[in-house]
């Protein structure tokens, strides 16, 4: 009796051992909820500018419709529609031979009053003629030496020359035409240097100065930019509109910009060289202001109130809460709570782009 007793009471502790080895490890924990995935950045620092977009107009550096400073006949036209000229170069020449011949003659009495001239000092020498006739002579030599001066310009004024460099347009005379001091005779542009036109909204007034940065697109070359330099801004504001005029700029070597093409200008207003840049995804706002959340070392997350500063294409600064190389979440901010755990997931890769690089129609 006693035998099968102890040999029941090892059977029961046997199984009992049994039991006890086959539950599930944990099975009085019960698991709590799975990470939660989401894509997670350190915080770099990188340069970012602040920019505004604006409208403009190109307008050439200098510009000018040349007109005859005198009447007359055209006798020469010394170029062809479309050149490019230097400065000084003859662009037109009238008939001009009453305003040589009005020179030789002025020069002619200039000699004759300057011979005089040299005879009276002589004779001043030897005091044989009075100091009020010394005068005289001196006066008509310079009088003389005045009528000859005053025939040159009548006789340069004959001859249109180029006031700058630049490009011409169409001519508006032929020779033999008659031509006034109201005739226009061609339009001259000097166009290596273009001069950019906008406006800023007095919002902005206190970032328009000498010396920004602007880049310029133009419908005729679709993605590309051209780079300016603000040289003016107007002292007053436009009372009409409340706007600020400023003046730009923007080289033109190459003559690929034509004046009078309107502009898309995004104008540098701030820069910073070594801020520290976020993802705009990263960013949550609610009623208690705007926030990121920060992974900590448990791989839970945690709400980091933030300031920001300067927004770019996607990325923004922030000026307070966060610290270089903290690591946040950049994509799935919606995911999570505070204390939430998570994984890091790989960022999506784009798609790829039809073969040819067209869009499907």
């Amino acid at each position: 009796m006693i035998r099968r007793s102890a040999f029941r009471f090892a059977l029961c502790a046997l199984a009992l051992t049994a039991a006890a080895c086959g539950t599930p490890a944990g099975s009085a924990n019960p698991k709590g909820p799975p990470p939660v995935a989401v894509e997670v950045i350190a915080v770099p620092r990188e340069p970012i500018v602040d920019i505004v977009d604006l409208v403009g107009q190109l307008e050439p550096e200098e510009s000018v419709e040349l007109k005859p400073e005198t009447s007359g006949v055209v006798r020469t036209v010394g170029f062809t529609e479309g050149d490019e000229v230097a400065a000084g170069a003859l662009l037109f020449e009238l008939r001009d031979d009453e305003e040589r011949a009005k020179l030789r003659e002025a020069a002619a009495k200039l000699t004759l009053a300057q011979d005089e001239l040299r005879r009276t000092r002589q004779l001043a020498e030897q005091r044989t003629v009075s100091q009020s006739e010394l005068d005289r002579a001196i006066a008509n030599a310079e009088a003389a030496a005045a009528r000859r001066d005053l025939a040159q310009v009548e006789l340069d004024r004959m001859h249109i020359v180029a006031p700058f460099d630049g490009v011409l347009g169409a001519r508006q005379v032929s020779p033999g035409d008659r031509v006034s001091k109201t005739t226009q005779l061609v339009r001259i542009d000097a166009v290596k240097r273009l001069r950019l036109l906008f406006s800023v909204p007095e919002a902005v007034l206190n970032v328009a100065r000498s010396g920004s940065t602007v880049e310029v697109a133009v419908s005729p070359y679709p993605g590309e930019h051209f780079p300016g330099s603000v040289y003016f801004v107007a002292p007053t504001l436009d009372p009409i509109n409340r706007r600020l005029l400023l003046k730009a700029w923007v080289p033109n070597a190459e003559q690929r910009l034509k004046p009078g093409l309107f502009a898309n200008i995004r104008l540098e207003v701030a820069r910073h060289e070594d801020a520290l840049v976020v993802p705009e995804s990263a960013v949550a706002y609610d009623a208690e202001g705007v926030f990121v959340w920060r992974v900590t070392p448990a791989r839970s997350v945690e709400r980091v109130p933030v300031q920001l500063g300067i927004r770019e294409r996607g990325r923004v600064e922030v000026t307070s809460g966060l610290a270089a190389g903290d690591r946040i979440v950049s994509a799935g901010t919606h995911k999570v709570a505070p204390g939430t755990l998570i994984e890091e997931a790989a960022p999506v890769a784009p798609l790829p782009s039809p073969a040819g690089g067209g869009a499907a129609g």
